[in-house]
This record gives C-alpha cells, sequence and structure tokens, in this order.
C-alpha cells in the first residue's frame, strides 16, 4: 500500500491503547523532567518553590503535583535573562530555529527548536496535516507572514517534509492582487486561511477577479487561527467548493497538535508521545477528568523537547473533550475549542464567551453578514450592565425588519447564551475585516481616556 493511500501517518502512535500509551507518556515524563531540572535553573527554582520533588511525580496522574505556569512567566524569564529566558535547557548553539508567537494576547514570546525539536514539530504535523485529509501531492499557498510567526515558516517547511507542496506568499508583502494571481496561475489544491480572512478574500475574489471563489479550484480547507463555528464551515463549503476543517495549534507548545478527522465531532490531539494534555477548572485550577464531554481549560505539557520546554503550560483555550470511540480509529480524546478563558465576559454572573456570540449570528447568515463587535464601555471581565452588540445585517435587508431582526437575536442569546443583550443594527461593511484573526471587542472606554 503506498503511503498516501493509508489511512495514518503513525498508525502505531494514533491507534496505540490508552493505558499502553499512558505507561509510554509516564516514562518520557520522567525522562523530561529529569532533563529540564538538571539544564535549568528556572524550573529547579519553581519546583523548589512549590514545594515538589520531581522524584514524587512517577506517572502521568502525578502531573497535578507540579505548578503551572503561563505566558507571562515566559516573558518575564525571557525580559530577566534575555534571549530565550531561563527555560531554554539546551545551549544556544544547538537551537536551529527561533519563532515566537503572533503577539496578539501581548509582547510576543520566542520559542526555540533543536533540530530534533524541528524534526518532531514535522512530524506533528504530518499527523495532524493526514487525519485532516491533505496528502502528498497537494499544495498550497502560505499567505502567513514569515517573521517569526509559526503559522509561516514552521508550517511551510513542516508541509515540505510530508510531501505537501508550499507556495510562500505573505500576504502583507504580497498583496491580495498577487497572491490571487498566484492562485489561478499555480491551481493549489488547499486554501490555507482563518475562517475570518475566508470572508475578506472572498468579497476580493467577487468585486476585483470578477469570479465566484468556487471557481478557483480549490478542493480542501485548511482552516486555523481560530475556532471554525458551524456555520462558518458551510458557508466556506459552499463558497470555495471545498472540506473544510479545523487544525490546531499554538507556537508556545507546538505549531500543530490537533485537527478533524471528518468521521467524528471534534479535533484529534495529535501529540501522542511529544506532549501532554490535561483539563482543569480555569477558577479553581482543579482538574477535570477527561471524560466524554467534560469542558475546562485545558493544560499542555512536553514530554520531549529540548529547547524551551513548557510544563503545565495555561494556553487559555476553553474546550470541550469527546472521548467515544472515533470511526476513524484513531484513539486520541478529541476537542472542540469553545473560547479562550482570557477573552471570557461574565456578564451579571454568565460567562460569556465572544466565539459562543459569533456562532449565534453567524447562525441568523444571510440576515447578517456574520460580522459584529461587543461594545465595552469598561474593561472586562466582569460586566454589570447588558452586553451593548454591535451586528452587520446582511447586504439588502429592509430597514423596516431591523428592529424585528434585532428582536429575534436577543431571543437567540438568552435562549442558547442565558443572557440578553442591547443590539444595534449596522449596514453590511461597516466593520473592517481581518485578513488574519477577528476582533472581537470594540473598548469604547479607551476612547474617553
Amino acid at each position: 500500500m503506498g503511503r498516501s493511500e493509508r489511512k495514518f501517518w503513525n498508525e502505531e502512535m494514533e491507534t496505540m491503547p490508552p493505558d499502553e500509551l499512558a505507561e509510554l507518556e509516564s516514562g518520557l515524563l520522567r525522562r523530561q523532567l529529569a532533563y529540564i531540572c538538571e539544564n535549568s535553573s528556572f524550573y529547579r527554582r519553581r519546583f523548589d518553590e512549590a514545594g515538589v520533588k520531581i522524584e514524587e511525580v512517577r506517572t502521568t496522574r502525578d502531573i497535578t503535583r507540579l505548578p503551572f505556569m503561563v505566558k507571562d512567566d515566559i516573558r518575564k524569564t525571557q525580559a530577566e535573562e534575555g534571549g530565550l529566558g531561563g527555560h531554554l535547557c539546551a545551549p544556544f548553539t544547538s537551537v536551529v530555529r527561533v519563532q515566537g508567537t503572533s503577539g496578539t494576547t501581548g509582547k510576543p514570546i520566542y520559542v526555540g527548536l533543536t533540530a530534533r525539536d524541528a524534526d518532531n514539530w514535522k512530524e506533528l504535523f504530518a499527523r495532524h496535516a493526514w487525519c485532516g485529509g491533505i496528502r502528498p501531492g497537494d499544495s498550497y499557498i502560505n499567505p502567513a507572514n514569515f517573521t517569526l510567526f509559526v503559522g509561516g515558516l514552521s508550517e511551510a517547511v513542516s508541509a515540505e517534509a510530508m510531501g505537501f507542496c508550499v507556495i510562500p506568499a505573505p500576504l502583507a508583502t504580497t498583496g491580495v492582487e498577487k497572491l490571487m494571481q498566484l492562485v489561478q496561475d499555480l491551481k493549489p489544491t488547499v486554501l490555507f486561511a482563518t475562517p475570518s480572512a475566508t470572508v475578506f478574500l472572498a468579497e476580493y475574489v467577487r468585486n476585483e477577479v470578477k469570479m465566484e471563489p468556487r471557481e478557483l479550484g480549490f478542493k480542501k480547507g485548511f482552516m486555523a487561527g481560530e475556532a471554525m463555528a458551524e456555520e462558518d464551515r458551510r458557508r466556506i463549503e459552499e463558497e470555495w467548493g471545498v472540506v473544510a476543517r479545523s487544525y490546531y495549534g499554538m507556537a508556545d507548545v507546538a505549531a500543530d497538535m490537533a485537527s478533524e478527522c471528518g468521521e467524528g465531532e471534534g479535533m484529534h490531539f495529535c501529540g501522542q508521545g511529544l506532549i501532554l494534555a490535561e483539563l482543569v477548572d480555569p477558577a479553581t485550577l482543579e482538574p477535570v477528568e477527561m471524560s466524554d464531554g467534560a469542558e475546562g481549560e485545558i493544560v499542555y505539557t512536553h514530554i520531549d523537547r529540548e529547547a524551551t520546554p513548557v510544563v503545565r503550560y495555561r494556553c487559555r483555550d476553553w474546550v470541550k473533550v469527546f472521548t467515544s470511540p472515533c470511526p476513524c480509529g484513531r484513539t486520541s480524546f478529541r476537542f472542540s475549542v469553545l473560547g479562550r478563558t482570557d477573552d471570557m465576559l461574565k456578564v451579571k454572573a454568565v460567562n460569556v464567551f465572544p466565539s459562543a456570540v459569533k456562532d449565534v449570528i453567524c447562525s441568523f447568515m444571510p440576515e447578517t453578514t456574520g460580522e459584529f463587535r461587543i461594545v465595552l464601555r469598561q474593561p472586562g471581565p466582569y460586566i454589570n450592565t447588558n452586553l451593548e452588540l454591535k451586528i452587520e445585517h446582511g447586504e439588502g435587508f429592509p430597514a423596516e425588519g431591523l428592529e424585528e431582526l434585532a428582536a429575534r437575536l436577543r431571543q437567540t442569546m438568552r435562549e442558547k447564551l442565558a443572557f440578553t443583550p442591547v443590539v444595534e443594527m449596522i449596514p453590511p461593511g461597516t466593520l473592517p475585516r481581518s485578513e488574519y484573526k477577528i476582533e472581537y471587542f470594540e473598548r469604547a472606554y479607551e476612547e474617553k481616556e
């Protein structure tokens, strides 16, 4: 059987029974902890301050003894010690690549990779791309920024390694006109974009190229960078003529960690043998059992990383997990990202995720465009007044029906999300479109300062 006909990239790891995997990963965890304590005063100090002896961590279940880590811990050590910071566990001379976070939630942090780390990232990319339906012979234009951002260089070199053809054309320097010319000339099979960016691109194709997006010939959608609502999926598949699947990763942990297989709900975690994942309650930080339907903040720990490893790293993604058997045969848990705990608002004691608001608004398309902003009159997360929303109505929607549409939106929010917003309907095209990730908030309180 040829490689492209196989169902899995790494069948042994992706179908390993959970008990066997737990035993393997427990050994890898012990080895990783010994390695980082030998090579990092940063980690030795953290564990000492927490009163933890790594000898007490024997299995993956014992990981709850270890302290949590957040982005600011990395920012602080990189500011104080310079370079890659005190959690660099390999000599800098063995680092072959330095990349960084996008900086959307603060000052970017640097990420180092040794040759082994880079090979592991290629393995992770291949697992998640294969799971998502990408095969050698597919091709894509990579429009991401190649300056530090993992969506650029890391995705490109890892795609090459699995035989997935890369056409590098960062949108910021290439420009959308030339990018679309490349699409027409080279006919890539995979649309690589955030769900938000597909709206911007579709409008450009219709208005400037004078074509429907589906006429460009894409077959598959590699949707990454933000959660994809089901309404977004339906729109993207209809507009672009692709099978759209969600892919997931982050610079701080690994550029690629999960994707949808198309046979079961959620994205398969693809980090077996390299990364541990656990769930915690973000308020109490107590463990949440990884059971079918459970929700919590997902936390990551490297178990095979030489350069800048993280231990119990709170990435702030709030997820729902699925542990029932998947028809595809992969044994890993699956998950959907419901929102970010650092985007979450507490509206009169109700937890509100902007991504959930977006799902409701998108469900009204084409009566809405799907574009909206949450207007904040005060910094979050605690909001003691009704949440204000600006929502674009659809093209050609009659003015006399706007009040009724706003009422239906309020009613649906109340039924599905347990809060009633103040809704202002605004004309289509009022809000700026994103070439990358959606901006959820309009911070009106900053305008007063």
